[in-house]
Order: C-alpha cells, then structure tokens, then sequence
C-alpha cells in the first residue's frame, strides 16, 4: 500500500468511486504529458472536468495524485505478468518475458514521472524498489520451484540469479522499447526480441544445455 491510501479517503458510494476512477485517469495522462514537476492541480482537475475542490477532496496533495496514478496499473502489472496456466518453463519465461515488454512500454512513461518525484521524495523511491523488489521475488520463488524438480541447476543462487535477469530485461526494455536499439523509433517486443531474451535465460538457468537448441 502506498501514501495514497493513506492521502486519499476510500469511495464511499458508486458516484465516488467513478469519480475517483476519472481523477486517477487524468491524473495519469497529465503526469506522463508534463512530468511531475509542471503538473499542477488544476491540471488535473481540468483533465477531469471536474472543480479544483473535488480534486483535493480525493487527493490532498500532488503526490498522493501520483500514487493513485501508479497504485491504478501496480495490480494490472503484476496480474499480467503472472504465467500460473503455463506448464512448460521455457514456454512461460517466454509469455513473461513478452507481457513484460508490453506492459513497459505501457508504464515507462509514468515510471519516468515517478523517477523525477523519487529525487526528493522517499515514498516514491520506495514505490519504485517495491516494483523491482517484488519482480525479483516472483522470479526467486520461480526460480527454486524448478531447482526442487530437477530443471534448474541447483548451484545457483535462486534471488542473486533472478535479480540478474530481471536487471537485464528491465535495463534491455529502457534501452530497446526507447528507441534507442535499430531505429530512432520506439520499437515493438517483437518475436525475435522475446526469443533472444527468452534464450538468454533459459540458457543461463540451464533449461538448455550448452550446444544444445
């Protein structure tokens, strides 16, 4: 749980609730077009089409406006990167891997805002070392799960090894997906993207022996 629900009082009838949900919206578009810093609150509420009052009614200051914001795609997030109906390791680093791309490209623009927040604020340095943080311990628990049946090498450390892979697909998505890989464009997590990622790890948990396909 993040400063927002702290900040914020919950919706106490259907109306409010709605109303929330469009202030969480506009807040999210007028964060990721002007950053933290520019974005005021009548922005938000303009955003929203609502008066100023019913913005500070829900969210008494910026901050908390931006923690609603980030708490609205936290839960998508880690739903979507949840693989339980996949039985097949390598097939299931592989569905990860891609809806990992997808929903980075999704949220690196809010993830930026709240990057520029995090520089005086320690709540939202926290918010950004929970999302890594919990990244690494589902991949950790994945990771000993397939050590305990024989399909992981069992020398390695299972949180040292799952940190190392989703640094190096959180670092490749911020490089790639910002245009910064073969075009000046953003670029799509395309198949060959997925495939070379996927093989990566599958390699270096040992699903595929060295030689081997």
């Amino acid at each position: 749980m993040t400063a927002l629900a702290e900040g914020g009082r919950a919706p106490l009838s259907e109306r409010g609730r709605r109303t929330r949900d469009r202030l969480v919206i506009a807040a999210r578009e007028v964060f990721e077009e002007r950053g933290f810093d520019a974005t005021r609150m009548s922005d938000i509420a303009s955003a929203a089409g609502v008066s100023h009052g019913t913005v500070y009614t829900w969210f008494p200051t910026k901050d908390d406006a931006l923690h609603a914001a980030v708490d609205s795609v936290t839960e998508e997030m880690y739903s979507v990167l949840s693989t339980p109906e996949i039985t097949d390791p390598i097939e299931r680093i592989s569905v990860a891997n891609a809806r990992y791309l997808e929903v980075h490209r999704d949220t690196a623009r809010l993830l930026e805002v709240v990057a520029q927040a995090a520089v005086n604020d320690e709540s939202f340095r926290a918010v950004l070392a929970g999302l890594r943080s919990t990244h690494v311990d589902r991949v950790a628990k994945t990771i000993r799960r397939m050590q305990k049946e024989g399909l992981v090498v069992a020398s390695l450390d299972a949180r040292i090894s799952a940190a190392a892979l989703c640094a190096m697909v959180e670092g490749f998505a911020r490089y790639w997906l910002s245009g910064a890989g073969e075009s000046a464009e953003p670029l799509a997590p395309d198949a060959r993207v997925v495939r070379t990622l996927t093989e990566l790890w599958a390699r270096a948990l040992g699903l595929i022996e060295p030689g081997g396909g």
